[in-house]
């Protein structure tokens, strides 16, 4: 039975308690995140990558699901431009953890390797969705689908071409086709090495990171 809860959009003023239930719910559980043990009781939080992703949670495409006032689910959206890819020198990537670079770094390969804009010629803007979390209490109910259709919703009314996003978790990966998008990019984990060793050694079923799409206009 799917739970009862309202999708609203976040707020600046939601921003402490998106961050704590992002720690507990994203942090810790992303498979690639997991399988470099990015959250463990001796580091408990990644300020600089929290502060990476969600350095749009309050650009008006951010949702959160909310039950007896409660979050449950969380997903931060932001707006694509094509040839708008971020500076490599931007202060959001300034960071001496390892960790941090370790995950932006493949994040910018799955951009690079993925380019989702040459899907759509003549595309302009696309809307994307960085972080997508739900409380264990609630997975597998059709939340996540719930937050990307919204938020594919949102993005046909602020004129967006398509939705592309990023999946490194199996389950993401799921929702989206239920949805009807098209894999467009798939890059196995065993496959992704720096100088010569498999950076994620992820626990099934992540075993690939893949790139999904769906016209919007």
């Amino acid at each position: 039975m799917t739970p009862q809860f309202e999708l609203q959009i976040i707020k600046p003023e939601d921003r402490r308690d998106v961050v704590n239930f992002v720690r507990k719910h994203f942090m810790r559980d992303e498979p690639i995140n997991r399988a470099i043990n990015l959250i463990t009781d001796e580091k408990p939080i990644n300020e600089d990558l929290e502060n990476y992703l969600l350095k749009d949670f309050a650009s008006g495409f951010g949702l959160k699901a909310v039950q007896n006032g409660n979050i449950v689910a969380v997903s931060i959206g932001s707006i694509l431009k094509r040839d708008e890819r971020e500076d490599e020198d931007d202060e959001n990537l300034q960071s001496s953890n390892q960790d941090f670079h370790t995950i932006v770094n493949f994040l910018k390969y799955i951009d690079r390797h993925s380019n989702s804009f040459d899907w759509f010629p003549g595309s302009r803007t696309a809307i994307t969705v960085g972080i997508l979390a739900v409380h264990p209490c609630c997975r597998g109910m059709g939340m996540a689908g719930r937050l990307l259709n919204k938020t594919w919703e949102l993005g046909k009314e602020a004129g967006c071409d398509f939705m592309t996003v990023e999946c490194s978790s199996y389950f993401t990966a799921r929702a989206l086709e239920k949805l009807g998008f098209e894999q467009i990019y798939r890059l196995d984990y065993k496959d992704y090495k720096v100088d010569g060793e498999i950076v994620f050694k992820t626990e099934p079923p992540h075993v690939a990171s893949t790139v999904y799409v769906k016209k919007v206009q």
